[in-house]
């Protein structure tokens, strides 16, 4: 072996020493470091919202989480990292709190103490499905948490999985600023019983049967604000069921033919800075199965009773019918008799009154609306803002979001609506008209200079008669916030179950009661991207794009290659 050879080889040994020896320093010394990480997310998902900071720095006193979580090795592959996820996060937010967010890590799989302890608290082991190597199985795991903070009701994430880590921040933020805050928010909910259509109840008449009893299409509402820890009130709007003097947010939806006092009811809550949602719907449409196939369309209105309150802030609903080119296809159920049987199906139904409304169309810089990537505006009307009015009252405007670029509006007609209504050629198109705003500053008493509006008289239906000593609430004026929205449907128990609809609705509710603090938190939640709507234009310059231009400039490019070879050749 030669001298050269064999000093490069001691060389190489002595230098792999050295940088092994440097490497186990280097880890040893730096390993006690969190490190530093990088949010590329267009939601800024894993960076800490202020408002979040905010409640975990305020905090008094500990609280203790506990995450119960199968071990890692015994956890399917594409869960393996889950408690390190989990557990980077909790530790931000203990960094965050000084201290006071306390958490513990436990693995309940073999532990059948910790499991019975567990099952009395509900939490409960689940499937998930395991693809070990060329297997494809089923395995049972513990991964669930839960958030205590003193005496208080012991708050449960029932599960936590990847998919939960997009929304972990609000879903453990909301339950510590629920746990120590003194008391739970009350909603008064203003939300009349649906009539029997007239036609209906006369049908029943005439065959000696009483009419169904008006039906409530409202009833998700409590059922979603009471499993986000709202107290909701049901209030009638009569003289025996009137707004609590402590609610903290008053949400009005599809206020149908209200009387003066009322309407005088709602606007004293509001000046005296009671927050407010008010969702009025003007129109309803019906769907009526042709004979030939399809429907046929049928319109009806009605007045809120609430447009001289709403005039007073500078805000009208738009009584004509408001039609978009951007709409949602609903499926309508229809009866068909074959073979002198009936069946039951349904038909899908676009018509530019069922309004989609997109991501593109959402205010981007409110939090209400921010994350919002599609709602369905269904029969909904376009509001119409006075600013002249609103600057007069010291009142300042937000648009929440609007139509598209090309909805238009035509007067309304009760009964059978025309074909060519929905039709948008010679109509006068009106780009981004608004749909929804927020209002906020002072707002003024309608009914200043006037006597305060009586309670109607008992009827003969057996009503509640009015008071003897009518207890009016004093005028005290206050700051409020109040969002006005052209349609209650999209709130109905059918609407909330349409594209965000829901979202909208707790956003919402956390502005009023919260301020904008939890929703900037709940906002962070990863966004639903839509494929914007595409005319018939647009797809055809899509489609002459791709089978006609692409291979024509490839055609073109060989060509001009095999013309500029052929020239090299002959040189």
């Amino acid at each position: 072996m030669s001298t050269k050879r064999r000093n490069f080889r001691v060389t190489f040994a002595v230098t792999a020493l050295l940088l092994l020896a440097a490497s186990v320093l280097l880890t040893d010394v730096l390993g006690g470091f969190g490190g530093a990480r990088v949010d590329l997310t267009s939601e800024r998902l894993y960076t800490m919202a202020p408002a979040a900071k905010d409640i975990l720095k305020g905090l008094k006193a500990p609280v203790q989480v506990k995450l119960y979580i199968t071990g890692a090795a015994s956890m399917p592959t594409e869960l393996k990292t889950l408690e390190r996820d989990v557990t980077d996060k909790l530790r931000d937010y203990a960094q965050a709190s000084d201290g006071m967010i306390q958490y513990s890590i436990h693995d309940p799989q073999d532990d059948e103490d910790l499991q019975g302890k567990l099952a009395e608290r509900g939490i409960q082991p689940f499937q998930v499905q395991s693809i070990e190597k060329d297997e494809i199985g089923v395995k049972l795991i513990w991964s669930a948490m839960t958030v205590a903070y003193k005496d208080r009701p012991e708050e449960v994430l029932p599960q936590v999985l990847p998919q939960s880590l997009a929304t972990f921040e609000y879903d453990l933020i909301s339950r510590v600023y629920r746990l120590t805050r003194d008391r739970d928010p009350k909603v008064a909910l203003v939300a009349p019983l649906q009539e029997v259509d007239p036609q209906l109840a006369m049908q029943y008449l005439q065959r000696g049967m009483q009419p169904p009893e008006p039906t409530d299409v409202f009833t998700s509402i409590a059922q979603y604000l009471q499993q986000e820890h709202y107290q909701v009130e049901r209030v009638s709007l009569t003289a025996d069921s009137r707004i609590p003097a402590d609610a903290d947010a008053l949400l009005v939806l599809n206020p149908s033919g209200f009387d003066e006092r009322q309407a005088f009811e709602i606007n004293r809550a509001i000046s005296n800075g009671v927050n407010a949602l008010i969702a009025v719907q003007l129109h309803t449409y019906g769907y009526q199965p042709g004979m030939r196939g399809g429907f046929t369309i049928s319109g009806a209105s009605q007045t809120s009773g609430l447009e001289s309150v709403l005039g007073a802030f500078g805000v009208t609903v738009d009584t004509r019918h408001l039609l978009d080119a951007s709409h949602e296809t609903l499926a309508v159920p229809r009866t068909q008799n074959i073979g002198g049987m009936r069946f039951q199906t349904s038909e899908p139904v676009r018509l530019p009154v069922q309004v989609k409304v997109t991501e593109t169309q959402m205010n981007q810089d409110s939090p209400l609306s921010n994350r919002i990537a599609s709602l369905l505006y269904l029969w909904g009307s376009a509001l119409d803002l006075d600013t002249a009015t609103m600057s007069a009252n010291g009142l300042t405007s937000t648009v929440l979001f609007t139509g598209s670029e090309r909805a238009w509006r035509a007067p309304f007609t009760e009964g059978l609506l025309p074909g060519s209504l929905f039709a948008p050629e010679g109509k006068q198109i009106e780009p981004r008209l608004p749909l929804a705003v927020l209002l906020e500053g002072s707002f003024p008493d309608a009914f200043a200079g006037r006597p305060t509006p009586a309670w109607p008289a008992a009827t003969t239906d057996g009503a509640v008669a009015p008071p003897a000593v009518d207890a009016v609430t004093p005028l005290r004026a206050g700051k409020a916030r109040v969002a006005v929205v052209g349609c209650a449907k999209m709130f109905d128990d059918m609407g909330l179950q349409a594209g965000q609809n829901a979202l909208l609705l707790l956003n919402a509710v956390d502005a009023l009661t919260h301020g904008e603090d939890m929703i900037s938190i709940r906002s962070k939640a990863l966004t639903q991207r839509v494929i914007r709507p595409v005319d018939d234009g647009e797809k055809l310059l899509f489609r002459l794009f791709a089978a006609v231009l692409v291979p024509a400039a490839l055609a073109a490019f060989g060509l001009l290659r095999a013309a500029k070879r052929r020239k090299e050749a002959a040189r």
